[in-house]
């Protein structure tokens, strides 16, 4: 009882945290910020995906945690070319660890029962993903450097299908 109360606690918390990184991401103009949340997404997408390899047994859950972390590995290494551009000069490089919201998610993961682990990581999966498409989104649209601005277009319909296929998974299991 005491295990189904603390995941549920961690998911209202994500749930939560992915409503303020999703507002936050809307309002994304800068490159810095621009190239701060990208890169963190990535490697939470990555470290997640990491945890579900490890962790479900549901053979499509893997599948899409496997593309997961091929699809964000792309998008770290186009973030990193984009960076070596002359456009890009100056903005500040990458961070190289997850933020303290994500390793949290990533806790909660890690901490989830393993008959919850497929719903807790497809439900951070979909939130993930929202804010994703919101940064891509509003960058696009409004960002401050034409290079990353560029980046962020081309990535746009990859994230948009991921959080289709999040949704679809999560509404079968």
């Amino acid at each position: 009882m005491a295990g189904e109360i603390k995941n549920t606690f961690d998911k209202v918390t994500d749930a939560v945290g992915g409503t303020v990184g999703k507002m936050n991401a809307s309002a994304t103009t800068t490159a810095d910020s621009f190239v701060e949340n990208a890169a963190i997404g990535d490697l939470y997408e990555i470290t997640a995906g990491s945890l579900a390899l490890q962790r479900s047994r549901n053979e499509h859950v893997r599948m899409m945690a496997q593309m997961m972390i091929a699809d964000h590995t792309t998008s770290t290494h186009h973030l990193q070319a984009a960076l070596e551009m002359n456009e890009t000069a100056g903005v500040t490089p990458p961070p190289m660890q997850l933020d303290t919201r994500r390793a949290t998610m990533v806790k909660h993961l890690e901490d989830a029962p393993d008959d919850a682990f497929d719903t807790t990581y497809l439900d951070q999966q979909v939130l993930a993903h929202e804010e994703t498409v919101s940064l891509m989104r509003s960058y696009s649209e409004s960002g401050d450097n034409p290079q990353l601005r560029s980046l962020a277009l081309s990535t746009l319909p990859v994230v948009e299908r991921h959080l289709a296929k999040m949704k679809e998974m999560r509404a079968m299991i």
